[in-house]
């Protein structure tokens, strides 16, 4: 073999990315992450892949794979794309969330829609993307996280809190002074997304999540508490 010829393959292989089919998959630091990321793992690795999770702020998250600086974002509203449009939707979903209010059993307040909380003191963690939208132009503010909500709303300086509904009934059953308005605000069917670069994978993901999802398999993963 020509000596030229051995250094440029040489260099080649050097230059091959290390762990090709590890996935670069983003996500805003939310308590979903953990079990909708099982899911995705295996979906990933069904597919000979693996993934790597990337924790940023929501909005950070998003502008990150957009870029390409990450391969893929967790889970994301439909219509995503529209604002960030190098992001292309599986369509399968891959998971189902809803935000609920919480109030002191003392209020007023029982009506359960965003026109019924518009004109009240609303408060919300950080890192949800839906009630950054819902809530704009509302009297709302983002603190640190469900458990600030909570005792923000009990000492009143919120009039409403906004849950993801799963927190909003693991936490308000521990305190006599609360309750979670019935039904939920909303109900949001959630979508994994990839970069463009990678919308060759996408038909090949949403055949294991239909699978997964028939079979009931995908909710067996996502209850699992290990």
């Amino acid at each position: 073999m020509p000596l030229a010829l051995a250094f440029l393959i040489l260099f080649l292989l050097s230059a091959a990315p290390a762990g090709a089919d590890t996935f670069r998959v983003s996500t805003a630091d939310v308590p979903e992450v953990r079990a909708v990321s099982k899911l995705l793992k295996e979906v990933y690795r069904e597919l000979g892949h693996e993934i790597e999770l990337v924790v940023r702020p929501a909005k950070r998250s998003l502008m990150e794979v957009n870029a390409g600086a990450s391969d893929a974002e967790l889970a994301r509203i439909n219509g995503t794309e529209n604002e960030y449009p190098n992001l292309v939707r599986v369509k399968e979903p891959i998971y189902v969330v809803s935000v609920s209010a919480i109030v002191v059993k003392t209020s007023r307040h029982w009506m359960s829609s965003w026109e019924k909380i518009a004109k009240l003191r609303i408060g919300y963690p950080r890192g949800y993307r839906i009630m950054d939208i819902r809530t704009k132009d509302m009297n709302a503010v983002k603190v640190r996280d469900p458990i600030a909500v909570v005792r923000m709303v009990k000492g009143e300086r919120f009039d409403v809190g906004l849950l993801i509904t799963s927190d909003a009934l693991r936490l308000v059953a521990a305190d006599d002074g609360l309750t979670v308005l019935d039904p939920p605000i909303e109900t949001m069917t959630l979508y994994h997304y990839l970069h463009v670069k990678h919308r060759r994978l996408v038909p090949a993901i949403e055949e294991v999540l239909i699978r997964l999802n028939d079979s009931g398999r995908a909710k067996e993963i996502l209850r699992a508490r290990d």
